[in-house]
């Protein structure tokens, strides 16, 4: 006998989930081996199948040779339950990866970013620390990786004493004084370190990381920020 041509069950999230004909559904999943996938999911609004919902680990098989596949085994582990703002930060997470991940990209260095965000935010009150690392390593494998430990316009080592502005797609440039707008060189080299104890560097590395992001996405919204402003905890997204 040949080899097995069944199809490999691979770690995978929901991110989105769409109506499809009568009693189908287009998952939008994340999956560690395969980056985002679209997949439908035959009578997946069916009560016999129970709709898989967002935060839950799965294993997930699927076919099709299209952009678009068709899932062949799901099955669901005990779902990450979130409430309040951690919900809204998963969201936030889930809309970041349908709106820039480009779909069958292997990213699983940013999977793993993804669970480790989840599972902080069910169980750990520094969810905000896990969340800035979450961004930080898309923006990484999206290719705007940011250097915060060098001076964009001279090459030269950032300096503890020195404050610098911040241009997405170049980097820091230094700034003769403190302004609104400057991060401190010491700050920027603990975000290097991945030091993020300290409230003032990860305030510094959220704005650089919205900054950032906010480039990539261009004019139009997302949901989840202005979900975030509706309740007043935008501040701390």
């Amino acid at each position: 006998m040949g080899a097995s041509t069944l199809p490999e069950l691979m770690p995978a999230y929901i991110l989105h989930s769409r109506k499809y004909r009568d009693t189908s559904l287009i998952l939008e999943m994340f999956t560690q081996n395969e980056g985002r996938v679209a997949a439908v999911q035959r009578g997946g609004r069916s009560k016999k199948s129970g709709a898989v919902q967002p935060f839950t680990p799965l294993l997930v098989s699927y076919v099709g040779k299209g952009e678009l596949k068709t899932i062949s085994k799901l099955d669901a582990g005990a779902m990450h339950y979130l409430t309040g703002d951690r919900l809204l930060l998963g969201m936030y997470a889930n809309e970041l990866l349908v709106r820039l991940l480009g779909k069958f990209e292997k990213v699983a260095g940013l999977f793993s970013a993804y669970q480790s965000l989840l599972l902080t935010l069910v169980a750990d009150d520094h969810y905000q620390i896990q969340l800035r690392r979450f961004e930080l390593r898309l923006l990484d494998e999206l290719g705007y990786g940011i250097s915060f430990g060098i001076e964009a316009s001279s090459g030269d080592f950032i300096e503890p004493d020195k404050f610098y502005r911040f241009v997405p797609d170049e980097g820091f440039r230094e700034l003769l004084a403190e302004t609104d707008s400057s991060y401190a060189g010491h700050h920027l080299l603990a975000i290097a370190d991945d030091d993020l104890g300290s409230d003032a560097v990860e305030a510094a590395a959220r704005r650089i990381a919205r900054q950032a992001i906010a480039r990539l996405l261009g004019d139009k919204p997302l949901k989840s920020r202005e979900l975030f402003q509706q309740l007043n905890i935008g501040r701390r997204e």
